[in-house]
């Protein structure tokens, strides 16, 4: 299979994960492919903290062209193609393609297997039916047959070339994500 690595750095008003993964799908729409995995990191390199997101495509889109400018239209800023090795419009795009692609950062907003995964599952069916490498537990141990309740919510992390998911202990003595949805709220959500 060839890698299809193509990234951007979006505005800030898209950032936000649901915002980033829907302007996304609607660029992609007509193409032909989807974007199976998105990831995003942060470039410190230029003093001001940028986000950059790397996506890797199913496939060629039908009109790349057409794609890479709906692409950049819908997040505000060049898209570079991982073919591109030299003169890469955006260095933060450029950053965040090749850390994806190398699998040394970035934070997983989408990956595959992710929409099978709901409710509470031991490890060993998370890391079979996801495209997460390992589960690594913080102050906790991680067994195989260890229970994680997902929250319905998971941003993996590449990290050495694998994607690997950061737990905690969580209530009832299984795991739960270390990254939650809604770390802000408390007192049960009713918040003060």
């Amino acid at each position: 299979m060839v890698d299809r690595w193509w990234a951007g750095a979006p505005r800030d008003e898209v950032l936000a994960d649901a915002h980033l993964l829907a302007a996304v799908d609607e660029a992609l729409i007509g193409s032909g492919v989807s974007a199976e995995l998105v990831c995003t990191s942060v470039d410190r390199s230029a003093g001001v903290p940028r986000t950059g997101v790397a996506l890797r495509l199913t496939g060629e889109p039908a009109d790349p062209s057409a794609t890479r400018s709906a692409l950049s239209q819908t997040l505000g800023g060049p898209v570079v193609v991982l073919d591109e090795e030299a003169g890469q419009p955006d260095v933060v795009a450029s950053a965040a393609l090749q850390a994806a692609r190398q699998g040394t950062a970035g934070r997983c907003v989408r990956f595959p297997g992710q929409q099978a995964v709901r409710g509470r599952l031991p490890v060993a069916d998370l890391v079979s039916g996801t495209a997460i490498d390992e589960l690594v537990g913080v102050g906790v141990e991680v067994a195989p047959d260890a229970v994680v309740d997902t929250l319905g919510f998971l941003r993996p992390q590449w990290s050495g070339g694998r994607l690997t998911l950061l737990v905690e202990q969580g209530a009832g003595g299984v795991l739960r994500p270390f990254e939650i949805e809604s770390p802000h709220e408390c007192c049960g959500g009713a918040g003060h």
